[in-house]
């Protein structure tokens, strides 16, 4: 039995779970929730558990916390209980969805799970988002960025169900989001966009990164609304095509039309470009408008239907506080 704490957008993060082919699922409370699998080595491989522990009892905790000097815990009243049986002279209230890094490197964090005690194994590694969305020598405020978490967690929807070894694809690859958590999963990749500025200055960069891996990746510049010639037949596509421009409080309904209208047409083409190369899945997300009717998943859904792919959209709305554009995931199968 697993247990773990779960990411604020807790539908989409119980959609990624299903890599991992989850089973007996339970909500313990709002953010704690076990379960099991048979695939324990892909636990670590999951964006949205922020921290993963093992369930002890009372008679385990006293070899586990023997000797600890420095003890994490979400409750002062659970360290002085432990201070007096097993004389842990420090503590540190902990956040349940944050990591304290004294506490991560050095001692033990322990979670109160109704009788029992969660004893903390695993934490996300924060280091590498940051890495990715904050390292980056080529920005500007033109450009846009998918979120790293938001891609990891598409990169795992794509692999769900997927047996053998893919090659990721990313049309609109940018500034090498996609690419950078792919190369560190060890998963090949194939780049293309119809810009290569900021890719090109950001390449060298982020090669040389230590989380970089040496691992297959091609590059070749692309027009979206051009035939893609691509001699792969184990391709995945995983992409974000732009959320500008930015809508703020005075942008009018004939503008957000306009928007859109950009969008559907970009990602038509990114479909019909998916079905001619025989890509096995596309997940990718769209824009959403806050406050306004939203047509692109109607339309890009009814020319999937027509092209006889299979679509499905995952309900939750992936937002940001401050935003008026959110971002909702679709996913398309051959």
């Amino acid at each position: 039995m697993f247990f773990a704490i779960l990411w604020k957008n807790k539908d989409i993060s119980l959609d990624e779970l299903k890599f991992i082919k989850a089973q007996n699922i339970k909500q313990i409370d709002n953010l704690i929730i076990s379960f099991e699998t048979n695939f324990p080595e892909r636990l670590n491989l999951l964006w949205w558990i922020i921290k993963r522990w093992k369930i002890v009892n009372k008679d385990e905790l006293i070899k586990i916390l023997w000797n600890t000097k420095l003890l994490g815990t979400q409750d002062k009243a659970l360290w002085i209980k432990f201070k007096k049986e097993y004389k842990i002279k420090r503590f540190k209230i902990t956040d349940l969805l944050h990591t304290d890094k004294e506490v991560k490197e050095k001692w033990k964090e322990i979670i109160k799970i109704k009788s029992d005690f969660g004893l903390v194994e695993w934490y996300q590694n924060i280091y590498l988002y940051e890495v990715i969305d904050f390292d980056k020598p080529a920005r500007d405020m033109k450009m846009w960025m998918m979120p790293s978490k938001l891609t990891h967690i598409m990169i795992n929807i794509w692999l769900t169900n997927i047996e053998w070894n893919p090659t990721i694809y990313d049309p609109f690859a940018w500034s090498w989001t996609t690419w950078f958590l792919t190369n560190y999963f060890w998963h090949n990749f194939i780049w293309s966009d119809i810009k290569t500025n900021y890719l090109l200055q950001n390449l060298e960069r982020r090669q040389s990164n230590k989380l970089s891996k040496i691992n297959k990746f091609e590059i070749f510049q692309q027009d979206i609304f051009q035939p893609i010639i691509i001699n792969n037949e184990n391709l995945v596509i995983v992409t974000e095509w732009r959320l500008w421009p930015i809508v703020r409080d005075n942008t009018t309904l004939n503008q957000i039309e306009k928007y859109q209208k950009q969008v559907i047409e970009t990602y038509k083409e990114l479909i019909h470009r998916t079905h001619e190369i025989k890509a096995k899945r596309a997940v990718f997300t769209i824009p959403y408008y806050v406050w306004y009717d939203n047509e692109i998943e109607d339309q890009i859904q009814n020319l999937s239907l027509n092209l006889w792919l299979q679509f499905r959209s995952i309900p939750e709305i992936y937002k940001r506080e401050n935003q008026k554009v959110w971002r909702k995931i679709i996913i398309i199968d051959i």
